[in-house]
């Protein structure tokens, strides 16, 4: 009682001493020599975090009743809280494997909202699916999981009886191709029947199998071809999905879906038709794959056994659909020159062309590559120029170390890129002079594509370099020899991809844990990744899309925004550093406006909204910086080579290479594709 009694009367005080005090307006911003800034922040590198809410939808599955052991096709969502990030922090990929971590300035706390579909949603979407698919043969890859092999006189898989470890064999009578944009396009045309509002996050889980109106099925992007030579890659057996989504639609706000269908006939990208052999890419690890639906929790001796669907639904979730479609780490700097980010790029396309190699014209759209990659610097005008040399003197000689194949034919011991460097300076001596004529502003972007008249190599397509001291990029190659065009290449389309590595995107098959720290790929226990390239993506290596899809835009978009935040910063910090802020501060309190409007679209996903005000905030600030007399240099990678004499491997690398796609800890330089990848990719 006798507390009760003091702490009213000091609660009585505390009232009247209130009622005292002048009310004061709080605060907003912090003060700076620039005035009250609310989110610039002069000299810092800032994050912008975000709370991104990602629907995971179940379309035939069931959930594990409340105390129930969860059977093997049963969903427990324990298994995703379990399993999924709560956050994640995104890195410069190839910048970071140089011993210090660099930071997007972008990063997501993760609101997960699981639904289970109910039986109207289900029958709808199923008879869609039923109506939509056309009756199918069974695929190279459909009769080797029938078979688990192949007829050892004749190398095809067929067998007289199905393999006794399967526990069900795919039914040539019953089996259907879908196509996959339909159901994409489905799936989020209808996802307000499940509570998923329109540009949301979601991940759809399918799982026809346990349904008496079940047909073997596969996914397809059947009207799929190469942009210069027409081969049609859709129609390879090897191309048939189980995964899709990412698409952009026009006249449609933005649609991030992904569907997930365990259901489908086993995956020919991951070698989940493969049931028996553990590893399947030949490095003597485990490859970690999912197994059609109605292989788990089998009792066959196959990688089913005693498996369950839940968690491994919660794995692609997590290191497929978050890490490398959602919110994936970019493999370089999408500010490209920071702190002056450029306001043109030249598109340098040194076409370098060999004996009896296709005329260029047949394998290269110039105008077209150029319209597809603009989207990645929306602010940026483009010019695209086409140069054609012949293939021959020095550089051919060059060009022919990069694919050296023995131990005599190395040219470069004394430098840590043994096979590439003698390219590398040839590039960097090109540059330097093409430079000298550029006028500021504008940034030179050079892609040499070597077209060879002989098969000179094994079969890469191309690979985007970075300078090999900074991890900053510099030079795109894209390679085409006699026996890439007769497997369906020309050269529009790689180099579409490759500049967009160049410009900063990753593949949808490897990537970055940030909560974990570690970098993966396609490989051992993260095989099951390749999945990731089932998505609307150039970037990916299935070759059924031509441009960049949704989860591209949204990336880079989110990736600029931050760019262009953080540039302005370091621009407002050299104005300080040169006592101009007081000539600064009306547009600095300017930008400031315009930079806190783009986080308001950047948290409403309206991701393109935000980098436009951030672009528009980071060009008022520049354009303060410079009428100030203050001079904001762009970073020019080719001038600060410590001299490219003296880069010589004493005693090892700077960066971290991988050689394969093994998890790794901390940040790598994953290759371009491995062997498998490649043989995978040519596979008819």
């Amino acid at each position: 009682m006798k507390h009760t009694a003091v702490a009213a009367a000091l609660l009585s005080v505390s009232l009247l001493a209130g009622c005292r005090q002048t009310p004061t307006t709080p605060t907003t911003g912090t003060q700076t020599d620039f005035g009250v800034l609310k989110t610039l922040k002069p000299g810092v590198s800032d994050t912008i975090n975000t709370k991104l809410k990602v629907n995971v939808v179940f379309v035939g599955y069931r959930q594990t009743p409340p105390g129930q052991v969860p059977t093997a096709r049963q969903i427990d969502t324990q298994d995703f809280r379990d399993t999924l990030p709560a956050t994640y922090d995104a890195v410069n990929r190839i910048p970071s494997a140089y011993g210090r971590t660099e930071k997007t300035g972008t990063s997501f706390e993760f609101d997960y909202n699981y639904v289970f579909a109910d039986q109207a949603f289900e029958d709808d979407f199923f008879k869609f699916a039923a109506g939509a698919g056309t009756k199918a043969t069974l695929t190279y890859q459909e009769s080797y999981f029938n078979c688990q092999g192949v007829n050892p006189d004749t190398g095809d898989a067929d067998c007289e009886a199905p393999a006794g470890n399967i526990t069900r064999a795919i039914d040539p009578d019953n089996n259907i191709v879908i196509d996959a944009l339909q159901t994409e396009n489905w799936l989020a045309d209808n996802g307000t029947r499940v509570g998923v509002k329109n540009g949301e996050y979601t991940v759809y889980m399918i799982n026809w199998y346990d349904r008496p109106d079940f047909k073997f099925h596969s996914y397809a992007r059947l009207d799929a071809k190469d942009t210069d030579t027409e081969e049609k890659f859709g129609e390879l057996p090897n191309r048939r999905l189980s995964a899709w989504g990412g698409s952009t639609r026009a006249g449609k706000d933005a649609q991030r879906v992904w569907f997930y269908d365990l259901s489908a006939n086993p995956d020919p990208w991951t070698t989940a038709y493969d049931v028996t052999n553990p590893d399947v890419d030949g490095d003597e690890v485990p490859d970690y794959r999912m197994p059609p639906i109605w292989e788990y929790g089998t009792r066959k001796a196959n990688i089913g056994y005693g498996r369950k669907v839940s968690p491994d639904l919660a794995l692609v979730t997590r290191y497929v659909a978050i890490n490398l479609l959602f919110t994936p780490s970019p493999i370089y700097r999408a500010a490209l020159t920071p702190p002056q980010m450029p306001d043109e790029i030249e598109v340098d396309l040194h076409v370098e062309q060999g004996a009896g190699a296709p005329d260029p014209a047949t394998v290269l759209k110039p105008q077209l590559l150029q319209e597809r990659v603009q989207p990645l610097q929306p602010f940026a005008k483009f010019n695209t120029t086409l140069k054609t040399t012949a293939l021959d003197g020095s550089f051919a000689d060059a060009y022919k170390c990069f694919f050296a194949t023995s131990f005599e034919d190395i040219c470069t011991f004394d430098y840590a890129d043994i096979f590439g460097e003698p390219l590398f300076q040839a590039s960097v001596k090109e540059l330097r002079g093409a430079y000298k004529t550029t006028k500021p502003g504008t940034y030179r972007l050079p892609a040499y594509l070597f077209n060879d008249g002989t098969d000179s190599q094994g079969g890469l397509l191309g690979i985007a370099y970075d300078d090999g001291e900074t991890g900053t990029q510099s030079f795109v190659y894209s390679f085409l020899t006699p026996e890439l065009k007769e497997a369906g290449y020309g050269f529009t389309d790689t180099t579409v991809h490759e500049i967009g590595h160049h410009l900063s995107l990753s593949h949808p098959h490897d990537g970055y844990d940030s909560e974990q720290n570690v970098s993966y790929g396609p490989s051992g226990e993260f095989a099951f990744v390749n999945l990731g390239d089932q998505s609307a993506s150039i970037m990916s290596y299935n070759d059924l899309s031509r441009t960049f899809g949704q989860f591209n835009l949204d990336s880079q978009y989110r990736y600029l925004t931050a760019a262009y935040l953080n540039n302005a910063n370091a621009a407002l910090e050299s104005v300080r550093r040169a006592q101009k802020a007081s000539a600064v501060s009306s547009a600095a309190k300017s930008a400031d406006t315009l930079f806190t409007q783009a986080k308001t679209k950047y948290d409403a996903l309206d991701y393109l909204g935000a980098a436009t005000l951030a672009h528009q905030g980071y060009r008022a600030v520049i354009d303060a910086a410079n009428a100030a007399g203050v001079k904001v240099e762009a970073y020019k990678w080719f001038e600060n080579l410590n001299g490219l004499e003296n880069l010589s491997l004493k005693p090892q690398a700077k960066a971290r290479y991988s050689r394969t796609f093994l998890p790794q800890p901390g940040l790598v330089i994953f290759p371009e594709e491995t062997a498998y990848q490649r043989k995978l990719r040519l596979m008819k």
